[in-house]
């Protein structure tokens, strides 16, 4: 018979005496319970704990018991009475054994076991379970995880190890006093439990959609945050990594875009505590916000501080059951991350490391020409004639031709010139770009008692990104203390620090940009070694006629500009756990949050950005002329700076009720209050006269301009782009929430989850009645595989759940308010008075936005979890605030309301298989996919003809991120230029009469595939990431009137173009445009005259628009743990080498990309090799 060992309870006290514990006494009043429910209100009455077999007790049946004040041996000899079972103390346990064992027991000789329970890294386990397979006798290992057993001799003996997140073991009894045993981690297991940030839940208990990952499963060598290694592994859940630069933040959506003026970020969580974005709403009141906005790419994001070293599980939460707990900010999804805790006993160190070289992009990736075809290119363009759009500067062929016909140069020395650029080559990406380098240290100190335990680690990440100039260095500091005051009160102290420092580029230079589209004829450097300079248009000179082109070198403007983004994070949290009753607890947790971020953005006097607004180089005039009085920044560059500081409290306190009443039924209630306070402080600066070689002082911009050479005085005012650039942002959002979730369960086979939260904000002070906002969510599961009918499946059938969840919740949209809101508009120069801008009108009917979603899920597991799956539908209704066109007479053209409703609906897909499991050989394969379909539908905004055509319209009907353009309709056959269907309408009010739908920027089906084999010690390892369904532009390559820039790139497509009559039958290319745009202009068919030019159309046509769907291969690595014996001798414990390789290729499945990368569109996400190394001491 399958003998089957229960522990009713763990250890809680030590006697002092057997003989005085034996005379313990009890009172009950029990009716028809069973044996467990007895002994178990026995446990609650004394320091005893009972150990026996379920299947001997069976015959017990139901118990009525009515005693007062009786000794415990008195009560086990009533229910016991007349049956072959007796008791026998030993230690702290009552065994309850067959009376036959007892005899046996008094002729054999005993034997003692000893041993120690250690991890596979050889950190001990305390809390073992150790028993004796087919005896009554067990223990637990203590804090060194030792054990010893004192047991009745026997021939033949097995010990059962378990351990929860561990797999069971068994081990042979073979005559030796000492059995050391290494346990395993079983990832089954870890994912038995969800851990929510409020709560820690059984995963049979919960109902809700959810993802659950272990951290050190996605970790991408050379990669510095959580969030960028996320990609392809959550359904649901899409990422999209908008730009390789060091330090970008990736676009992260939850089943779709819930909202359309809010935050469509997910809501992050770390150890139960709220993470805010360090950075402020930004204001837009700068002329110079579009360019901050591009920097806050790189600045730092909600999680950035914190190390993914420290991380032990992330759990994406996505469905209103999963949500609705953390109330209105949920409405985009939560991600929850917990942290590493202390693990073993004693001092443990542990050390992980790794180098990562980075592959720098180079122009075999791409189908752009090189200077030999750049050359023909150009030729070409002289030979038909065809023109630029602008005065031709004098670089490349066009420069030569300039020389050639102001005899400035012989036809020898014309083709000598012509040879030697067509031979130049310049590699711009070998010049401007390297191969990054980048190292990632982490040291881990650990120690875990019986009162206390603690963890603290330290980090540090450098990285000098593929484009010189772009780095990052990143310190982390984390200390996780745990402290047992006694058995009923533990609390836990966290402390987090980070620093973070990036250097990024600024005003307008872009390295990738630079090398992909600048002609590859031009050079970097003189033969002598000095900066080649080229001229580049500008602004027009009002200090010297006729110009408006300026020097140009990319080196110097890379070196005289910049951006350096430093950012420190400070966190601080305590929590508190006292079990008030057996079971009844009360949790505490207080946290303190502040970040800082500090954005400084520069441009000296030598750069061509600050020369075009001087109108001169440096040097060009002399000091005290007329044109230097005739200039409004004669002296210095420019500096815009930023400052942005958040403090974040929060505090909640709960009571948890846990209780399972006659075996059958389990009860976990939560009551609890939070308040939450987020105070954000920021200042931006704009200063020209920047003197950034002089000690950074400023010089003094002048007041009083005058015109020179006979030009028009120049009218710009830097003082007022500098008063109107320095702003001061100041926001507080407080909220006060309260809530309550009930888990129930009857005989874990029917689940139900109901989850309640009221939100008081301060948003809404107009109308005191919509200051709070209520969530709610109830879900209901039913566990089938735990049904008495499937048990004739028990030896193949793991599990299989069927779950249905629906509830509602709110979002506060921060960029609204119930107020006016203005701007500073500047001085009115014919008024000489101030103005102000209005930027939204006041809507006193405020509120918040609601989402409200059902999610239908099914879940199996087979063979012991070698094969599991889960299936998820969804549908997800927002009603949110949008735009809509009001009278211009109120100061502006759209105005906020409610009413607009955005669905989101879709699926979602998950499997796992294991093919092989055996000792040596494991092969493991995991796929996620899921499809979102989005619809924006009763939407009043106005939208512009621009809206359309970059993607910002909110259409009704159509998803969010549908953009529109021209209908391309052939080229020409007179002149190749590209014409357009629906010109030829009646005039009309709507756009959309003749534009069509060309695609939309989001993407609706998201995915990745992970897969492991591990033979004996080696591990590969490889995952990809995919994206489908969404289109964008490609790059343009034809101006809007005249030929391609002389100094400007082209890609080889363009020798395909329309030259002739008659090619129009065999491409589709245009031909290059003549130079006067007013001759090839085309009319648009609405009110008054709006013409356009045919090849800023084209770009801007369905011909244009290519799919960025793509498959990523993520990461390949391979990992190889060193034999203990070899690194046992130098007293490390375990340790591993790993090497690996981050998104070495990618497949873009829309050729007309021509190499570039579809997911960023531009600047290409980084590949990097690297090797790792793990040490544990």
């Amino acid at each position: 018979m399958k003998l089957c060992l229960l522990f009713i309870c763990v250890f809680t006290l030590t006697l002092s005496a057997s003989s005085f514990a034996q005379q313990e006494r009890v009172s009950l009043d029990l009716k028809n319970v069973s044996v467990k429910v007895l002994l178990d209100e026995i446990q609650k009455q004394t320091s005893w704990c009972f150990l026996f077999n379920p299947e001997q007790t069976k015959q017990l049946g139901k118990l009525s018991l009515r005693v007062e004040n009786e000794t415990v041996e008195e009560v086990l000899n009533r229910i016991l009475k007349d049956t072959d079972l007796t008791f026998k103390f030993k230690n702290d346990l009552i065994m309850i054994v067959p009376k036959n064992e007892v005899e046996d027991d008094k002729s054999k000789k005993d034997i003692r076991i000893v041993g120690q329970v250690t991890d596979n890294k050889k950190l001990p386990l305390p809390g073992v379970t150790v028993i004796v397979k087919g005896l009554t006798i067990g223990t637990a290992t203590d804090g060194n995880g030792r054990y010893a057993l004192t047991l009745p001799k026997t021939e033949k003996l097995s010990l059962l190890f378990s351990f929860i997140g561990m797999k069971t073991r068994e081990v042979a009894y073979t005559g030796k006093d000492t059995i050391n045993v290494v346990m395993q981690e079983d990832s089954e297991t870890l994912e038995d439990v969800i851990v929510t940030g409020y709560a820690t839940i059984d995963r049979g208990s919960y109902v809700g959609a959810v993802t659950q990952i272990r951290a050190e499963d996605i970790q991408v060598a050379g990669e510095a945050t959580i969030d960028q290694m996320l990609q392809g592994w959550v359904p649901g859940m899409s990422v999209i990594n908008k730009t390789g630069k060091v330090g970008g933040s990736p676009k992260i959506r939850i089943r779709g875009t819930s909202t359309l003026l809010g935050n469509q970020e997910p809501l992050w969580v770390v150890d139960g505590v709220i993470q805010s974005d360090p950075l402020p709403i930004p204001d837009d009141a700068s002329p110079l916000s579009s360019e901050m906005d591009g920097l806050r790419e790189t600045a730092s994001n909600a999680i950035s501080w914190l190390n993914p070293a420290d991380i032990e599980t992330i759990t994406v939460l996505k469905d209103a059951s999963a949500t609705a707990i953390y109330g209105t900010k949920a409405t985009n999804g939560v991600i929850v991350i917990t942290t590493k805790k202390a693990k073993g006993d004693g001092l443990n160190i542990s050390y992980s490391g790794n180098f990562s070289v980075g592959m720098k992009p180079n122009y075999g990736m791409y189908d752009m020409m090189n200077s030999q075809e750049h050359m023909r290119f150009s030729q070409q363009l002289w030979e038909d004639r065809d023109s630029y759009n602008q005065n031709i500067l004098p670089i490349g062929y066009a420069g030569l031709i300039q020389k050639l016909q102001k005899k400035e140069i012989t036809r020898q020395q014309f083709e000598q010139e012509y040879r030697k650029m067509e031979r130049m080559n310049t590699d711009w990406f070998d010049i401007l770009f390297r191969n990054s380098f980048s190292h990632a240290h982490n040291v881990s100190i650990s120690a875990q008692g019986e009162k206390v335990s603690s963890r603290f680690s330290v980090g540090i990440n450098s990285t000098r990104g593929e484009a010189k100039g772009n780095d990052m260095t990143t310190l982390t500091a984390s200390s996780n203390t745990t402290f047992r005051l006694d058995k009923r009160l533990i609390i836990d102290l966290q402390l987090n620090g980070s620093y973070r420092e990036t250097e990024d580029f600024a005003f307008g230079v872009s390295p990738y940009e630079y090398a992909m589209n600048t002609a590859r004829d031009i050079p970097a450097y003189h033969e002598n070694g000095t900066l080649y300079y080229h001229e580049k248009a500008g602004a027009t000179s009002f200090s010297i006629p006729n110009k408006f082109s300026y020097n140009y070198n990319i080196l110097n403007e890379r070196d005289n500009s910049g951006t350096e983004t430093d950012g420190t994070n400070l966190q601080a949290a305590l929590n508190l756990r006292l079990n008030l009753l057996k079971d009844l607890e009360f949790q505490a947790t207080a946290s303190y949050a502040l970040a800082t971020n500090k954005i400084k953005s520069w441009a000296t006097e030598n750069t061509h950005y600050i020369t075009q607004i001087r109108g001169y180089e440096v040097g060009e005039v002399l000091p005290s002329s007329a044109e230097q009085y005739a200039s409004v920044l004669p002296f210095g560059g420019l500096l815009q700076s930023e400052y942005a500081q958040t403090k974040n409290y929060s505090f909640r306190s709960s009571l948890v009720y846990n209780k399972m009443f006659n075996e059958d039924h389990r009860l976990t209630l939560n009551l609890g209050f939070q308040v939450n306070s987020v105070a954000q402080e920021g200042n931006a600066s704009l200063r020209y006269g920047y003197l950034y070689y002089r000690g950074e002082k400023f010089a003094t911009v002048p007041t009083e301009i005058t015109a020179a050479n006979g030009l028009h005085k120049n009218s710009r005012d830097l003082h007022d782009e500098m008063r109107a650039g320095t702003t001061i942002t100041t926001t507080k959002n407080n909220t006060v929430s309260e809530y309550f979730t009930a888990v129930y369960g009857y005989k874990e086979r029917y689940i139900m989850n109901f989850n309640a939260r009221m939100d008081a904000s301060n948003r809404f002070g107009q109308d005191e009645n919509k200051k709070f906002n209520p969530s709610l969510s109830i879900g209901v599961k039913w566990r089938i595989g735990n049904e008495p009918f499937m048990a004739w499946a028990s030896s193949w059938y793991d599990m299989f759940d069927i779950s249905f969840s629906y509830g509602w919740r709110g979002n506060a949209v921060e960029a609204v308010s119930p107020y006016l809101i203005a701007k500073d508009g500047g001085l009115n120069k014919y008024f000489q008075q101030y103005t102000l801008k209005m930027v939204s009108l006041p809507y006193p009917d405020l509120g918040w936005e609601k989402t409200e979603d059902w999610n239908l899920g099914v879940d199996f597991s087979f063979f012991q979890g070698r094969m599991s799956a889960g299936l998820s539908w969804y549908n997800k209704i927002s009603h949110v605030l949008a735009s809509r066109e009001v009278p211009i007479e109120n100061g502006v053209a759209n105005a906020y309301v409610d009413g607009t409703t955005m669905k989101n609906s879709g699926y979602e897909l998950a499997v796992s298989v294991t093919p092989v499991r055996t000792k040596d050989f494991t092969w493991s394969l995991s796929f996620n996919t899921s499809k979102v379909r989005n619809t924006v539908r009763n939407n009043q905004r106005e939208n512009t003809r621009d809206d359309y055509l970059n993607g910002t319209a909110i259409v009704s009907g159509e998803k969010y991120g549908t953009f529109y353009g021209f209908a391309f309709n052939g080229l020409d056959p007179a002149n190749g230029r590209p014409t357009f269907k629906n010109m030829d309408i009646d005039v009309t009010e709507n756009d959309l009469d003749y534009l069509v739908k060309i695609g939309c920027m989001e993407p609706d089906i998201s995915g990745g595939l992970n897969t492991s084999l591990r033979y004996k010690r080696l591990v590969l390892r490889a995952s990809f990431a995919m994206s489908f369904g969404a289109q964008a532009l490609l790059p343009d390559f034809f101006a809007t009137a005249g030929a391609p820039r002389p100094e400007q790139n082209a890609p080889r497509y363009l020798f395909k173009r329309w030259r002739k009559p008659g090619d129009e039958k065999i491409t589709n290319i245009p031909s290059i445009p003549a130079g006067n745009p007013n001759e090839i202009n085309i009319q648009l068919p609405v009110e008054g005259y709006v013409a356009m030019s045919p090849y800023t159309m084209y770009n801007q046509s369905d011909l244009r628009v290519a799919d960025t769907d793509f498959i990523r291969c993520r990461q390949i690595s391979l990992q190889y743990d060193l034999p203990d014996a070899w690194v046992n001798k130098i007293g490390v414990r375990r340790a591993s080498v790993n090497a690996s390789l981050a998104n070495p290729f990618f497949v873009a499945f829309d050729k007309a990309w021509e190499g570039r990368d579809p997911e960023t569109a531009n600047w290409p996400a980084r590949r990097t090799v690297s090797c790792s190394l793990t040490l544990n001491f």
